[in-house]
């Protein structure tokens, strides 16, 4: 199965794994704690880009972190076993992946090695690298010129942000539908000649 001329992008939270931050609430704790009535939707993209002092930025993405850490805990590796396996499979096969998620680099090195995927620690874009979503996409084009690249997420600010980047977008619902959205990705690797 070897895609030369692909290279899939998977969103990490809600794609790979479920979501299991309660954003809402993260929210209007970052909004009490920023004095704010801002939406913040998308969240990290809305912190990066509000104009805030350092330190309160940093304050906000310490909740959120804090958050993120939390999620890992109570993620139980069960209900994603074939995800982790499609993974595993996928890079066992050569297809080039990367995976782009909002979290933070200490966060997603963490979770990675609970889902017994640490490879794809050198192979993640996070919040760290680029707050904003087509921020991301656009630098992983950039190190695969002439090459397809497809974006697997959840969200209609991926979906946005994928026709941003000039990059070809499969939306899921949940991390249910990624074996499907893999497969309809790899389908649409093989028909076109890139």
């Amino acid at each position: 199965m070897e895609l030369d001329n692909c290279v899939l992008l998977i969103d990490v939270d809600g794609t790979l794994i479920p979501s299991s931050v309660d954003f809402d609430e993260l929210r209007e704790k970052v909004r009490r704690l920023l004095n704010i009535n801002h939406p913040l939707k998308p969240l990290g993209e809305s912190i990066a880009s509000l104009p805030l002092s350092d330190e309160l930025k940093s304050k906000a993405w310490d909740i959120i972190e804090k958050a993120e850490l939390e999620s890992i805990e109570s993620l139980d590796l069960n209900t994603i076993r074939d995800n982790i396996t499609l993974i595993r499979e996928l890079e066992e096969r050569g297809v080039k992946m990367y995976f782009v998620t909002m979290r933070s680099r200490r966060t997603l090195v963490k979770l990675l090695e609970k889902l017994g995927l640490p490879t794809f620690t050198d192979s993640s874009i996070t919040r760290d690298v680029y707050p904003y979503r087509r921020k991301q996409l656009e630098y992983i084009k950039s190190l695969n010129p002439n090459k397809l690249l497809v974006f697997i997420g959840d969200t209609v600010y991926d979906e946005k942000a994928a026709e941003q980047a000039g990059v070809v977008f499969i939306k899921v619902d949940n991390y249910r539908e990624l074996y499907s959205a893999v497969y309809k990705a790899i389908e649409l690797c093989r028909s076109l000649d890139y």
